[in-house]
């Protein structure tokens, strides 16, 4: 499994702010670390996101969610989760861009569980 760092994380942000436009920098660096461990936790010795798509729908919902960069999460959000994917083998085709950009939005407003969010996810992808 190939997970992203804080840093990794940060540089996208960074990349999708060059290139579309907004402002750079970090809320909190703290929340960005717990963030970028967050597909890993585990509780009793289960883990708590145990498919692929689970952990890219936590790494989506928790960036989307919790505005740990001063602009762009929503953005930022959509594009790790695909980075995720792409790094562990999966391919996002070209979906529709309205659709997503309302899932996301949903999302972030918290109107969607992080399952509803997995099979979003699983829906859109193909095995590379």
């Amino acid at each position: 499994m190939r997970y992203l760092s804080a840093e990794e994380i940060l540089a996208l942000h960074d990349l999708l702010i060059e290139q579309i436009g907004g402002s750079l920098g970090v809320r909190e660096e703290g929340l960005l670390r717990s963030i970028a461990e967050r597909p890993k936790t585990s509780f009793g010795g289960q883990e708590q996101f145990p498919t692929l798509f689970l952990k890219a729908a936590a790494y989506l919902e928790a960036i989307a969610t919790y505005h740990v960069f001063v602009d762009g999460n929503k953005r930022t959000a959509a594009m790790v989760a695909e980075v995720f994917l792409r790094a562990n083998g999966f391919d996002i085709p070209i979906f529709d861009i309205e659709e997503a950009e309302t899932f996301i939005i949903a999302a972030a407003q918290k109107q969607k569980a992080i399952a509803e969010i997995a099979a979003w996810l699983e829906k859109n992808v193909k095995k590379q």
